[in-house]
């Protein structure tokens, strides 16, 4: 149970905090998400907005769960015409510079975990992600925090960047395209529309593929064994 929860955990929380978002967002009168988006979708500067969005969402820990994939979402759910090649790049470069920034942050921290760390639990560490590193690059293809997070372990552990960027630029194009295609299809068959469900549907997404990554994290320790 230990083991599954240690691979699942990181995507329930993410789960968790879309839907507390869901929750603000759309069942609180606190601001009309739907005209900002509207009104922003509208704009010259809808790409810049996007981009600021994204990046927001994709440097670790500093912004937790900052809405930048609910606004894609929303964005082609409300205005898919408003989305073009433009918004796609933006998103896309937006991952890629926020991970280099949770790299970063990481890297200039790593001194100070150096000194209040044990090197008992930094070897654990170092043991954890050579065992699992490589299939830690799915999270790439799934979400921008998932993606933040794994380049803030890369810097906490002194990793080489250059190897990563092209597994980032890769996952971070899937990762935008998806929703693209996702939502679009959505589009096309129910119309443009957004009450919260592609928040829902997104958590529900990361719940199950925390409880994949659970499963495999319990079951892969017993196999190397």
């Amino acid at each position: 149970m230990r083991r599954f929860l240690s691979g699942a955990l990181p995507f329930y929380a993410l789960a968790g905090l879309a839907v507390c978002m869901y929750l603000v967002l759309y069942r609180t009168s606190l601001f009309d998400l739907n005209a900002i988006v509207h009104g922003a979708t509208g704009s010259a500067w809808f790409p810049a907005f996007m981009f600021v969005c994204v990046l927001l969402e994709a440097v670790f820990p500093y912004f937790g769960y900052f809405p930048g994939t609910a606004l894609i979402l929303m964005s082609v759910a409300l205005n898919p015409k408003a989305v073009d090649g433009s918004v796609f790049t933006v998103a896309w470069l937006a991952i890629i510079l926020g991970a280099v920034l949770s790299y970063g942050q990481a890297r200039f921290f790593r001194p100070f975990l150096q000194r209040v760390a044990s090197k008992a639990a930094l070897r654990r560490c170092e043991s954890l992600f050579d065992a699992y590193g490589r299939y830690a690059r799915i999270a790439l293809f799934i979400h921008p925090n998932a993606c933040a997070m794994y380049f803030t372990a890369l810097g906490l552990l002194g990793r080489n960047l250059t190897r990563e960027l092209a597994y980032l630029c890769v996952g971070a194009a899937a990762a935008v395209g998806i929703l693209f295609v996702i939502v679009t299809r959505l589009v096309s068959s129910v119309g443009p529309t957004d009450d919260g469900e592609l928040q829902l549907l997104l958590a529900a997404a990361l719940v199950a593929i925390g409880t994949l990554a659970g499963l495999y994290t319990a079951w892969r320790p017993q196999r190397v064994a």
